[in-house]
């Protein structure tokens, strides 16, 4: 007895399949070719459609679209060095970078009496980055820090391992950082606040201290 073959060719189903995109592999695999300005232009099409209505990367020049970018890119570098400015600082390591407290010994300076001194001037600059030295010395008392003379506030962040000193240790290095190389004015609110950051500092010092 012969075999049948029972496979029927159905015309009008193949060209429904073959009119069907879901079924269209090729077309599927040949991936559109676009630059990366056409992926950057969706990618701003996508958010600020998200905000404002209509399409706004159609209506955007090539220029435009460069402009916004680079403002963006400029804005999260902002952002950045305002809360982390000490990421910008090169390392000790690769070359030290000069100021003018490089060379002052910590444990030579009487605070009391140089912050006093620098207050009765109104010299708030000289107040802040008192301080700052200060807090050093606090830390390398208590063992948070290895001092030496020619290290820099970034290496200072990276050796201190309590969190709770690390955290309020690296706002006040910022403030430093901010009024030492970011040509922010020093202000007696300035000062007060570091001094309120350094007695925090002390506080979380003497916990460890009764925790150990």
């Amino acid at each position: 007895m012969s075999r049948i073959d029972s496979i029927v060719y159905d015309k009008e189903k193949v060209s429904a399949y073959q009119a069907d995109r879901r079924f269209d592999y090729d077309a599927q695999l040949d991936l559109p070719d676009y630059s990366w300005f056409d992926m950057l232009s969706r990618w701003f099409n996508d958010i600020f459609n998200s905000i404002f209505s209509g399409s706004f990367g159609e209506n955007v020049t090539k220029p435009v679209m460069i402009i916004l970018f680079l403002v963006m890119i400029a804005a999260i570098l902002a952002f950045i060095y305002n809360k982390r400015p000490e990421l910008f600082m090169r390392n000790r390591r690769k070359k030290a970078i000069p100021y003018d407290v490089e060379k002052e010994n910590i444990h030579e300076i009487n605070f009391d009496v140089e912050i006093d001194s620098a207050l009765r001037s109104g010299d708030y600059r000289l107040a802040v980055r008192l301080v700052y030295l200060q807090t050093l010395r606090i830390l390398s008392d208590s063992k948070q820090i290895n001092w030496q003379i020619h290290k820099t506030p970034t290496e200072y962040l990276y050796e201190v391992k309590d969190k709770g000193i690390k955290l309020p240790f690296r706002e006040l290095t910022n403030h430093f950082l901010h009024v030492r190389y970011g040509n922010r004015s020093a202000s007696v609110e300035l000062y007060e606040t570091m001094v309120d950051i350094q007695r925090t500092i002390k506080t979380r010092r003497k916990e460890a201290a009764n925790e150990g």
